[in-house]
Order: structure tokens, then sequence, then C-alpha cells
């Protein structure tokens, strides 16, 4: 009897793990009405034109250059489209791979999408703006239909529109910590990512409640063009088998086969991404600043300035304002352990870290709202890999959805433990808050019509970012380019120069600021004809930056026109001057040839040139000036 009793009570346990499997297997998803499900579609589509189509007329600003208007690769439309694919990212801008950053870059999704625009249309701002307010629209949708699918509502009719899915999915597209992504066209790669992304997880969902082979072919394709659009696609190879383990843990040879196929899509990618730029981790990144922001300082320095920014990513997505496109040096601080921000990051962190496992089984979606969030920021945190610049709003774009989770459902939680508070709470505080977000997109949005309106709108929350006074500054040039007023162009000129002024001061070596001191300086040698300042400013600039090229190149229109004695005079103290520094003996060489060559009977020229040859341990060269 026992032994039958035994056997017993193994048969309903099996049969208790089938059922289990059974409800998983066969959720229903029968239940989303076709009609909702359009009208949802509709919903988060119209509310992305309602928010942005301020900027559907706007043209191109910021990084666009480097990716459309200046990319030659993408300027070929269909020819460029393997030209793309099978070259570093940057290329098609620069003419050559810089590897300019820790782990270069190569995302070709986006780019091919610009060149086939570029096929039919041309240079068109305006349709690519509209592409990306749609494709943004999906993302609301995509993301709707997924953490549905995830959390595995059985919400009928219009009760689909009060679900955490779906209010989520809107406090997420009205999130004004995405205006960078949608406004400037070069953000679709980070739509195009969480697009993806978001789909190959819900074919994994699809493919573990149906068994539908066609459903792991679309998760594979989805995932490796979230891959080729971004790499921050690679945190769904922990995001999705993450969320199975929380809502679907009856099969895990299921999730297994699913996490393998992710990880070798992950594998397949990154011998792609290496045959391209030749290295997954450049080893020599640059050590400009603005590429490379963590150049010259120690661990500790580098550490508690990337534990400073999480928090400040933190506070954005729960309070986005105020809100600016550059967190370049150094406008976010350089800190280190001592200051008490940076522990309040570490203390919270850890407390979202411990919480993952706390509300495992206790709270899942509170757990999955966590882990989605941390997994998220991983990549693009600067604990992983160095992206570039202390941080970014747009790098945030994915990871907000984990926000836009835990609040909805903290709402909602709120409003089942206080029954006796009116039954409508939910659904006003949801509206609240999307309404606050939606007024704060919709003033920001503007501020991306073009460089001067996006440049002043940083500079004023930027104060301290060598980049944003050093564009600002080359706004204001720009501007003064197209004025034909003289009086306009002074006065243009002058309100340029004291950003450039604040750009240098910040980080004396910046290339742009340098180059701004030197081209304002010409400009108003045109407009006064004060040859004097105009090489006093030059030779500022040779002190620091020698290299910039347009020093170079105005003064071979200047050694024709201006006086050879006067500009004997400058070559001679510009030779001087650098020989004196002992570091860029190369250019005061060069300076010193173009000052002989207009003046060669100059003995204070020949007598640097011997030196400067001679430094450089040339003594043939030095010779021919003795």
């Amino acid at each position: 009897m026992a032994g039958k009793k035994k056997a017993d009570s193994g048969t309903k346990k099996v049969s208790s793990v089938k059922t289990e499997n059974k409800k998983e297997s066969n959720f229903p998803l029968k239940a989303l009405d076709v009609n909702i499900k359009y009208l949802a579609l509709l919903s988060f589509i119209v509310i992305a034109f309602i928010l942005y189509f301020q900027c559907l007329t706007f043209g191109y600003v910021l990084d666009d250059k480097i990716v459309i208007t200046d990319n030659s690769f993408t300027k070929k439309g269909f020819a460029g489209l393997w030209d793309l694919f099978t070259t570093e990212s940057f290329q098609g801008y620069f003419g050559e791979q810089k590897n300019l950053l820790e782990g270069g870059r190569y995302r070709p999704l986006s780019l091919m999408t610009f060149a086939i625009e570029h096929q039919f249309f041309g240079l068109n701002s305006a349709l690519s703006h509209h592409v990306n307010v749609l494709l943004y629209g999906l993302c609301g949708f995509f993301s709707f239909i997924t953490l549905r699918r995830l959390f595995k509502e059985k919400t009928y009719k219009t009760k689909v529109f009060i679900s955490l899915s779906f209010l989520a999915s809107v406090l997420f597209i009205v999130h004004p910590i995405h205006t960078e992504a949608v406004a400037n066209i070069k953000g679709r790669d980070e739509i195009l990512a969480f697009m993806f992304s978001m789909l190959s997880m819900f074919f994994a969902l699809r493919f573990y409640d149906r068994q539908k082979l066609i459903s792991l072919v679309w998760m594979i394709l989805c995932f490796f063009l979230g891959l080729l659009a971004k790499e921050n696609t690679i945190t769904f190879l922990a995001i999705i088998p993450f969320g199975m383990l929380l809502f679907r843990s009856g099969n895990k040879k299921k999730i297994i086969q699913i996490t393998g196929l992710l990880l070798g899509t992950v594998i397949g990618y990154l011998v792609l991404r290496y045959q391209v730029i030749g290295f997954l981790f450049n080893g020599t990144p640059s050590n400009d600043i603005m590429n490379n922001p963590f150049a010259g300082l120690n661990s500790v320095e580098r550490l508690g300035t990337i534990f400073y920014t999480l928090m400040v990513y933190i506070r954005l997505n729960i309070f986005p304002h105020p809100l600016t496109h550059d967190y370049y040096p150094y406008h976010i601080p350089v800190l280190n352990f001592e200051d008490y921000r940076v522990w309040l990051s570490i203390l919270f962190h850890l407390f979202l870290a411990f919480g993952v496992f706390y509300f495992w089984k206790r709270k899942p979606k509170v757990s999955f709202a966590i882990g989605f969030y941390l997994a998220a920021m991983s990549i693009i945190s600067n604990l992983v890999v160095n992206v570039g610049t202390f941080m970014n709003e747009r790098f945030a774009f994915t990871a907000s959805l984990g926000f836009c989770i835990l609040a909805v459902y903290l709402l909602q939680r709120l409003n089942s433990k206080f029954p006796q508070l009116d039954k409508n709470l939910l659904k006003g505080s949801v509206i609240v808050i999307a309404l606050l977000f939606s007024a704060k997109t919709w003033l920001r949005v503007p501020v991306w019509e073009n460089a001067l309106t996006l440049n002043r709108a940083a500079v004023s929350v930027s104060k301290n970012s060598a980049r944003a006074n050093s564009f600002m500054s080359t706004a204001l040039f720009e501007e003064y380019k197209v004025t034909t007023d003289r009086q306009k162009q002074m006065e243009l000129l002058n309100e340029a120069q004291p950003y450039m002024q604040k750009a240098l001061s910040i980080y004396p070596n910046y290339y742009n600021g340098n180059l701004m001191r030197a081209g304002i300086a010409a400009e108003k040698y045109k407009l006064d004809g004060n040859l004097n300042n105009l090489l006093s400013e030059f030779i500022e600039v040779m002190k620091v930056r020698p290299d910039v090229d347009y020093l170079t190149e105005y003064l071979e229109y200047l050694n024709n026109r201006a006086d050879t004695g006067r500009m004997g005079q400058f070559y001679t103290q510009a030779g001087k001057t650098i020989l004196n520094q002992g570091v860029n003996v190369t250019w005061a060489v060069h300076y010193l040839l173009m000052g002989n060559k207009i003046d060669p009977q100059n003995q204070a020229i020949k007598s640097l040139l011997v030196q400067g040859y001679t430094m450089l341990g040339r003594p043939a060269d030095a010779a021919k000036f003795k």
C-alpha cells in the first residue's frame, strides 16, 4: 500500500508539472482582439507623432553629418550598402578607420537605412525624421505586446489599456529622456536596437508558448539585426533568459535552448565585427578627452565619476530636468570616493541589485523591472567598456523601460493596497505623469531645430563643458558665414569669442576650440584689417595646437598678400616659441620652412631651422641652412 501511495504521489506530481507546462504553452494571446491590437498600434504611432511632429521639418544637426550628410558610403545609396556593412561605422566620414574609441563602432544597420533613403530621395531630412518618429511609435507597440506576453496578462477588450504592459509602454513613449534619440536623425541606431531587441524577446516567448520553430528563426533574425543596429542589444542575451526564468520556469530545457541560440548569434556577430574592424577592444584608444574622457584619470577618479553618472541616470529617469545633449568634460565633474554622491550611488545600486534577488519569488515583476534596467545600463555605464563620453541621455533609451515598468507597477500596488481610495487613482496618476513627461518632451523637441538652437540650449545647462561652449562658438560662426551685414557679422564674431575662450579655459588642448580661435581671428582680420591681432592669436594657437590645419591654409593665403617683413617676424617668433617648448619640433620646422619660402634671406629663420633639424637628428637638412 505504501508503495502504491508513493507511486500515486509521483503520478500526481508528474501530472501537476504537465498541467503547469500545458498552461504555459497554451497562454491565450487570442484574448487580445484584433481590433484592440490595431487600436493599440495606432495609439502608439499617434502619440509619437503628436509629441514629435515639430521636428518633422527640421534639418540635420550634430552627428548627422557623420552618418548622413558627410558620409561618402551613405551618399552612394545602394552602391554604398556593402561598404557600410564591411567597414567601421566612421570610415565613410573620415575616409579611413580611425580607431578613436576603445570599443570601436560597428553599427551598419541604421546607416544602411540612410543609404536606402538617399538612393530614392537624396538628402531628405524631412523623410528621415518621419521614419524616426514612425519607428519610435512601433517601439511602443512592440514593447506592449512583448511585456503583455511576458507577464501573461489575460485582460480583455478595453481593460488592455489599463494593463501594466500598455501603461508602461505609454510612459516609455512619452519619456523626455528619449528626445535626442528621436529628434536627432542619427539616433535611429538606438530606436532600431530597442525595436529588434524587444521583437527578439517576443519571438523567444512565442516559441516557448507555442513551440513553433519559425518563432526561433524570427528570434535569431531580430536579435542579429538589433546587434547590427547597436551593441546595446547584447544585453538581451541576459534579459531574455532572465525574464523567462521569472515567468516561464516550467521548462528550463526550452530556456537553455533559446539562450544557446542567442549566444550563438552573439558569437557570430562578434566574429563578424572582429573581421570588419580588427578588434573587439581597442587597447590604444585616443588620448583626447573628447573621445576618451577618462584619459589622465586614475582608477579611483574613473570609478568615482562612473558611479556618479549612474546616479544622474537614475535622477533623469525619475525627474528628467534639465536635459542636455552634452555631458562631455567637464559638465560631469571628476569625482573620487571622498564625495558623498559617489557612495550614495554605490549604495543605491547595491540596493537595486539586492532587490533583483529579494523580489525574485515575491514580486517577479519588480525583479524583472530592476534587472532589466541594470542589465541594459551595464554596457553603457563605462564599467564594461569606455563608451567615449561620461554619459548621454540617449544611452538610457532601452534601460528606461525598466523604470517605466516599475513606476506603473508601484502605482498599481498602491491602488490595490488602499481600496478606499478612488478606483481611478491608477489611471489618474499615470495620466498626470504622462502629461508631465509629454509637456517636457514637447518643450524639448524644438531645441533640435538647428545647430544654433541646439547649442544655445546646451550651453545654458552644460556651462562647464568644453564641447558645448566650443560648439556654441561654432554655431555662431556658421551664422556669421551666411550673414551679409558687416556690423551683424562683427557682432556674431564677438558673441562667439567668449564661448571659444570658455572652452579653451576648460580644456586648453581642445582641437576644435583652437580651430575656432584661429577662425574667429581670421574673420575679424577680414573685417578690421588688424594683422597684428591676427598673428598674435595665431601664435597663441600654435603654442598649444600647431597641428590645426587651418593655420597652414590661412598662412599660405597671407604669404601672398601681407607684408613680407612682418610675416618674416611672425615666422621667427612662431618657430622660436614652439622650439623652446621642445615638444612639437616638427611643427616648428614646418612653419619655419613657410617663412623661409617667402623670405629666404632671413638669417633668424635659417638659424632656427638649423636648430630645429638638429633637435630632430637630421644634420644633413640642418647643413642646408648654415
